[in-house]
Parts: C-alpha cells; sequence; structure tokens
C-alpha cells in the first residue's frame, strides 16, 4: 500500500530554515489560505525551524500529512 504525502518538509538551504512544499491542490489552498503562509518562487514556503512541530499540528488537525526529506 503507498502513502500519498499533502506536504513534503525540506531543507531550503539557508541554516534554520526549510520549505514546505504542497503535492497536491488541498494542500497548496491550505497552506496559502488556511495557515496565511506566502508562497515563493519555486511553489515553497519558507518556514523557521522552530515552527516545524507547529506545522505538523496544523496539518494534521486539516487531516494532511507531512513528510520530511
Amino acid at each position: 500500500m503507498s502513502v500519498t504525502f499533502d506536504f513534503t518538509l525540506v531543507s531550503s538551504g539557508v541554516p534554520g530554515m526549510s520549505l514546505v512544499m504542497a503535492q497536491n491542490e488541498d494542500a497548496f489552498d491550505a497552506m496559502t489560505d488556511e495557515f496565511d503562509m506566502t508562497v515563493i518562487s519555486g511553489g515553497g514556503a519558507p518556514l523557521d525551524n522552530s515552527r516545524l512541530s507547529e506545522f505538523v499540528h496544523l496539518a494534521e488537525r486539516a487531516h494532511l500529512a507531512c513528510d520530511f526529506a
């Protein structure tokens, strides 16, 4: 059985920052509308590493799954 994730959390190349990448339209809508995140070129939303657990919790409450890459 394969698992589909709604978000992929990746290293941004900047110390202390990650990028949240939406993997489908529902995840993108949640990221921009409900979570009020700003998307930069390339489709990712920067997120301070200290807020990763908060983001994962918000995503889970919205029934969305995260993958760490």
